[in-house]
């Protein structure tokens, strides 16, 4: 009786361990279909966030011929300068997550830029009833002393009526820092919109034009799918909510006659360039892959 009981008992044994074989084989299943699952979400619509973020030449902007344009670098953005405009094309940088939420101390140190042909004085906005108005602001440039003593260059200035420099753009700008933090990097391009009429408005002896219209388009090329969209403010108080404000890029470019976020494949700048939908802008959360720290 003693050894049957003993074959009983590795009977039971072996069938112990075949159903813990079979239980581990269910979980690397298991595993298996859920990392297929993952990978498929962030393959939707050949939108990775990994895919588009470090195209080269993705914070290119492309002037038109004939417009006066030089191209100048500073620490952590771009100016395009119009030396006959006396104000930038545009401006352009990367804001990322860190650098969105730094700490570092404004200086306002506003200065000519002598190396640039075409830069303003300091007398040219003096009692001129315009605010020297950043286009970079001091407020994303608080992660490096050299980035926010660069911004106070004039090169990055236009002229801005205070209504609207310390009103609904300031909250503009507040709104840009916030979405930079959620979307882990956003490139950010901010210019003037001129009309023919617009040249007749001018400021100090340098002829400074003053633009009647002036922009910011953002675009998130860590969001999952990538996406963009653009605001346009009247050189004024301005009414109404930031979404009362909202355009598509496509809005920008032919205001402008500049080329933005050319860079990405034809397919993608096209549809995100004609979007303009707010609501989905401005949601709290997004898919998104976070970006490391310069």
């Amino acid at each position: 009786m003693a050894k049957k009981n003993q074959t009983n008992s590795k009977k039971k044994n072996s069938k112990k361990k075949g159903g813990k074989k079979a239980w581990k084989g269910f979980l690397v299943i298991i595993a298996a279909m859920l990392i297929v699952s993952i990978v498929k979400m962030f393959a939707d619509d050949n939108t990775s966030p990994s895919t588009y973020s470090q195209i080269e030449g993705i914070e290119k902007v492309v002037v038109p011929e004939g417009v006066s344009n030089e191209i100048v670098h500073y620490e952590g953005f771009t100016v395009y300068f119009n030396r006959d405009t006396h104000i930038p094309n545009c401006t352009v940088y990367e804001l990322t997550t860190n650098e969105a939420q730094a700490t570092g101390k404004r200086q306002d140190n506003f200065q000519q830029d002598p190396s640039v042909e075409g830069c303003p004085t300091l007398d040219d906005y003096k009692y001129s009833g315009y605010d020297r108005g950043h286009l970079v602001p001091a407020g994303d440039m608080k992660w490096s002393e050299q980035a926010m003593s660069d911004c106070f260059y004039l090169t990055n200035m236009l002229p801005q009526k205070q209504a609207l420099n310390s009103g609904a753009w300031n909250q503009l700008e507040q709104k840009v820092r916030n979405w930079a933090v959620r979307d882990s990097a956003l490139i950010v391009v901010t210019g003037p919109i001129l009309s023919k009429y617009d040249w007749n408005t001018t400021i100090g002896d340098s002829r400074v034009v003053v633009p009647s219209r002036i922009f910011k388009a953002v675009l998130a090329p860590y969001a999952n799918p990538i996406r963009a969209i653009a605001f346009v403010y009247p050189n004024k108080k301005a009414e109404g909510s930031l979404a009362d404000h909202a355009v598509s890029i496509d809005n920008i470019e032919n205001a402008t006659g500049l080329d933005l976020f050319s860079a990405l494949p034809d397919d993608i700048e096209d549809k995100i360039e004609a979007s303009c939908d707010f609501k989905e802008w401005n949601a709290t959360r997004t898919k998104a892959k976070k970006k490391s720290a310069k």
